[in-house]
């Protein structure tokens, strides 16, 4: 309920994916409250450096799921075990 409340007085928001899981429940949840009151959200992928989803099917899992139309701004470089850091 705190998440609820302070998304009531927010400029914009961050959107914290973890990379292995994907979109959860509760994500779905807080993004539908952002759309409704027009904050704008920037997506971060985390745990890159653990096994992961591919970077191009968690993009496409946010544009299916919550319509959401998703540009990188950085790119990893490499996965899982093999992660070096993210192009630029």
């Amino acid at each position: 309920e705190d998440t609820y409340r302070v998304l009531t007085s927010v400029d914009s928001a961050v959107m914290v994916i973890d990379a292995a899981k994907g979109i959860e429940a509760q994500t779905k949840k807080l993004f539908q409250v952002c759309r409704m009151r027009g904050i704008p959200i920037f997506t971060f992928m985390n745990k890159l450096d653990r096994q992961a989803k591919d970077p191009l099917e968690l993009m496409e899992e946010l544009e299916e799921v919550l319509g959401m139309p998703s540009v990188a701004v950085t790119w990893p470089i490499g996965s899982g075990m093999q992660f070096e850091g993210v192009y630029d």
